[in-house]
């Protein structure tokens, strides 16, 4: 089993308690974005939408959609089956997300 680990512990700096599990989504996604931005191991990734809900106790488990640009469509310059290299690739993934109230952190699953 393959797994992409990506596990950011990031701290939340609020004064009100904890946060919904639609705030949690919200802030895991925009985490994401950041980091597929400044990583050089998710080059060319747009996050196209995120889903988060709450399993039980601090652990939550999402989905995320992405579109990622196909590195092989580039190489054919007359391509008779456009449909099939489409220039970008639709990806989901399951992302496990902890959260204890102050930190969270995702991890992209990707078997």
């Amino acid at each position: 089993m393959k797994k992409l680990i990506l596990l950011l512990f990031i701290p939340l700096v609020f004064a009100c308690d904890t946060l919904t599990t639609e705030e949690l989504a919200q802030e895991v996604k925009q985490n994401m974005i950041e980091h597929f931005a400044e990583s050089d191991d998710w080059v060319d990734v747009k996050l196209v939408d995120f889903s988060l809900v709450h399993k039980g106790g601090n652990e939550y488990k999402g989905i995320v959609d992405l579109v990622v640009e196909n590195p092989v469509a580039d190489l054919f310059n007359n391509m008779s089956e456009q449909e099939i290299l489409n220039k970008n690739i639709e990806m989901t993934y399951s992302v496990e997300v902890i959260y204890d109230g102050e930190m969270y952190s995702w991890e992209i699953i990707t078997d």
